[in-house]
């Protein structure tokens, strides 16, 4: 970007919209258990420790959006299962100790998660592994992704082969003759072997919206992720919501009719975090991904806008930030405010992040 950057303000739409401090611009073995079920426990969530209960169900759809499993099992189930006059009742779990819908909170290496699971396959073998979610952005996860695993040496390969996965915390369950599977998971103490996929997460991937691990359950019959039963983890200390993003202008004074250039504050460690959800979530059920466009608004108005956001990425070892790039023209006199919004809508959630910037139009 050319030119002189101009300092931005972020904020959550529905939190602080007219806020008007500015951002600072200064500121990458394999152990496998076989052995009995779990001893059988039944566990009911108790109310989340951290967090309005409010905010904590906006975000289980993001964080489901996120999981190698909710947006393909969802896919490829409605693929391949016709129409029936009466439906047999839907698999579903409830998590606990402390949990919302599929996100268990507080959680600390060596915690105990449980799984109070209906209506599963009968007497079905189930995987339960713990994750990175840096492996819903690894090209060479689209296997497990898009289910396309044949056999279970196929899928024991790829779990070993995918650094992201922790290979060592593989744990074996299997369901009762009703579809009924109760069990415990202790999360490992171990890591993942790729020293970028820490559980929990970077502050950077967090920040860029990696909001977590998970335990990825995959069953054992037709080798494809569970989504019912994949529960995200939510460590302790970590904040609910990653930090606002950040805005950057090309020209602090400009002139009627020129273009400016929006971007990222230089040394930045906030992102659009909202951009990597929507993303995952978009090509997790087929869809493409690529850059998502933004709104801007200058002195209220809208304005024409090529600037989008480029999602987060992870390709050989190199994890990049999402990144906001692209123009608009000033028109008008005076000081403005320009603020760029983006919005996405997750399984009927919208979510929303703003940055915001002033700068001064001279006739």
């Amino acid at each position: 970007m050319k030119g002189e950057v101009v300092k931005g303000e972020a904020v959550h739409t529905s939190e602080r919209e007219e806020a008007t401090g500015l951002v600072d611009s200064p500121g990458r073995a394999r152990l496998r258990t076989r052995g009995a079920t779990p001893p059988t426990r039944r566990a009911r969530p108790a109310p989340a420790g951290h967090g309005p209960r409010d905010r904590a169900r906006r975000l289980t759809p993001a964080l489901c959006a996120l999981l190698v499993t909710c947006g393909v099992a969802g896919v490829a189930g409605a693929a391949a299962t016709p129409p029936a006059a009466s439906a047999a009742p839907a698999p579903s779990c409830v998590f606990g100790p402390a949990a919302i819908s599929a996100v268990v909170f507080n959680v600390k290496p060596g915690s105990t998660i449980t799984f109070a699971c209906k209506n599963m396959p009968a007497s079905t073998e189930f995987m339960l592994v713990e994750t990175s979610l840096l492996v819903a952005v690894d090209p060479l996860a689209q296997p497990l992704l898009t289910g396309s695993i044949t056999s279970p040496t196929g899928l024991l390969a790829l779990v070993a082969a995918l650094p992201e996965m922790n290979a060592t915390s593989e744990a074996f369950v299997t369901s009762d003759a009703s579809g009924v599977l109760d069990t415990s998971y202790t999360v490992p103490t171990s890591q993942p072997l790729d020293p970028n996929a820490t559980c929990p997460p970077s502050t950077e991937q967090y920040n860029s919206g990696l909001v977590g691990c998970a335990v990825a359950m995959i069953d054992m019959s037709d080798f494809k992720p569970v989504s019912t039963g994949t529960a995200v983890i939510n460590f302790a200390n970590q904040p609910l919501f990653p930090p606002d993003p950040t805005l950057a202008l090309s020209k602090q004074v400009a002139t009627d009719g020129q273009t400016q250039a929006v971007g990222d504050a230089p040394g930045a460690t906030t992102y659009w975090w909202v951009a990597t959800l929507s993303s995952l979530y978009n090509e997790l059920g087929g869809g493409k991904g690529g850059p998502i466009p933004v709104t801007v608004r200058v002195g209220g108005h809208k304005v024409k806008t090529d600037a989008a956001v480029t999602p987060a990425t992870y390709e050989a070892e190199v994890f990049t930030p999402p990144k906001l790039s692209g123009t608009f023209v000033v028109g008008g006199h005076g000081p403005k405010k320009v603020k760029v919004t983006l919005t996405a809508d997750l399984l009927g959630v919208p979510l929303s992040v703003t940055a915001s910037a002033r700068f001064r139009v001279l006739r």
